[in-house]
């Protein structure tokens, strides 16, 4: 099965200022209207159970979370760690939160497709509200 992880690098800056930033609203018939985050990367669905949302204000916590991608973050490790651009850390500094989306090609059903088809290039510190800083593609055996 292939597998994706995009992250997004946000200027929120606390919990509260996250959550609201990535929380889609809903009209009064139920409908949702899409989150700020949403909006801002141009997604125009996303399954929200594959979603993370990260404070990382300083060097230490972002080393830590560098960790825990390595570590715990995916179901096979030992094929998603290398995948993990050594550069990630410094491609974060920037930023004091990250929003994190996984997909999948799953014989099931896929989960967030649309991640597979995000270009890389054109996101530049700077350029975008809510630049893309890593899309990680692995594959692992379908079980």
């Amino acid at each position: 099965m292939k597998h994706v992880v995009a992250m997004w690098g946000t200027n929120c800056r606390s919990e509260e200022e996250l959550a609201a930033f990535a929380r889609p609203g809903y009209t009064e018939d139920g409908d949702a209207i899409p989150s700020e985050f949403m909006s801002s990367t141009g997604l125009s669905w996303i399954d929200e159970d594959f979603m993370e949302v990260h404070l990382l204000p300083d060097e230490e916590s972002r080393e830590a979370f560098v960790q825990y991608l390595k570590q715990d973050y995916a179901s096979d490790p030992d094929r998603f760690a290398p995948q993990v651009p050594d550069s990630l850390g410094e491609s974060m500094a920037p930023y004091p939160s990250v929003i994190v989306l996984h997909g999948n090609d799953s014989r099931y059903g896929s989960v967030n497709e649309v991640l597979f088809s995000l270009a890389e290039s054109g996101s530049e510190v700077g350029q975008q509200p809510v630049p893309l800083i890593a899309k990680i593609v692995y594959e692992t055996e379908e079980r």
